[in-house]
């Protein structure tokens, strides 16, 4: 899609002229993503936003977050430029290789952890006024992002059935519980997995981090760890990796753990399949897997409102 008059004054403005574009695969963004390459061979990324307010409102909070994690030590993307009412971004190219690609992906697991814990250590400084929708991974949200959107697409569009009224109150008072069991609240980045590291001259970066919010420290660490992107990981050795870095409490931790695990997963399976109903087809390969993890992990009630 070519790029709108607007877009390329802003690039012009930052010295990108005469423009050379190349178009990047947004994965499950409904945002455009170009390299931009200057005359002198430097290249940076520009970041269109998705249409309506809801664009420039996840803009504005790439902005602020990103600023905010490069200046508390967290490797992220340098912000070069941002023009508010467009909501135009354009940050430092970090390249192509994500961690999953990366042949050598499980020696990075321990450092990723390491900026795992940092990132979630800043919670007493992250601005709240910057985040995009709601502070707190709470009850409603997981309720309606969670729950009712698995049901939605992965239910009703996948397996062409929903919950029974009594499924589905047996799914809310498991939620509620699993509330109750949330032991700390940190910085959350909500979509902390494999397709959003990349690796650049041996060092991760973490992107995609403007829906960063505070919630329980085991739901990212399942993203990581659960992530259908990729092949079984040794889970149990990392998780007792991030417990020693952080000394949170083993039994507790692992308690959260085993909710947020199914969290994450309902999540990425409704995703998986409305991305590929909206024509992203190569994302239906990874649904199996998800599966395969979701029935290991769902206590014998709820499997049977699923599987």
């Amino acid at each position: 899609m070519p790029l709108e008059p607007e877009a390329l004054s802003f690039l012009e403005r930052w010295g990108f002229s005469p423009l050379k574009l190349t178009p990047l695969r947004p994965q499950g963004s409904q945002r455009c993503f170009y390299r931009v390459h200057a005359s002198q061979g430097e290249t940076a990324v520009f970041i269109g936003p998705q249409p309506g307010p809801q664009g420039l409102k996840e803009a504005r909070s790439y902005y602020l977050l990103g600023r905010f994690f490069r200046s508390q030590g967290l490797p992220v993307p340098e912000i070069w430029a941002y023009d508010e009412s467009q909501g135009y971004l354009l940050v430092e190219d970090l390249g192509d290789l994500t961690l999953v690609q990366h042949p050598e992906a499980r020696r990075f697991y321990p450092l990723v952890l390491k900026i795992l814990a940092k990132m979630q250590a800043l919670a007493p400084l992250l601005p709240q006024k910057a985040l995009l929708e709601t502070v707190y991974y709470d009850f409603d949200l997981i309720w309606e992002k969670e729950v009712l959107y698995f049901e939605a697409w992965y239910l009703r569009r996948y397996r062409v059935r929903g919950f029974s009224p009594a499924q589905k109150e047996l799914w809310r008072n498991w939620v509620e519980e699993s509330v109750g069991l949330f032991t700390d609240w940190v910085v959350l980045h909500r979509d902390f997995q494999s397709q959003n590291i990349l690796i650049k001259d041996s060092w991760p970066y973490i992107i995609d981090f403007q829906a960063a919010r505070l919630g329980p420290p085991s739901y990212d660490l399942a993203s990581l760890l659960w992530d259908p992107y990729q092949e079984d990981l040794p889970v149990e050795d990392f998780l007792e990796q991030y417990l020693f870095l952080t000394g949170r409490n083993r039994e507790e931790f692992k308690l959260e753990w085993r909710r947020t695990s199914v969290f994450r997963l309902l999540q990425a399976l409704g995703a998986y399949v409305k991305l590929s109903l909206q024509g992203k087809s190569w994302f239906a390969r990874y649904i199996p897997r998800a599966e395969r993890r979701l029935h290991r992990l769902l206590p014998p009630a709820l499997r049977e409102t699923v599987f």
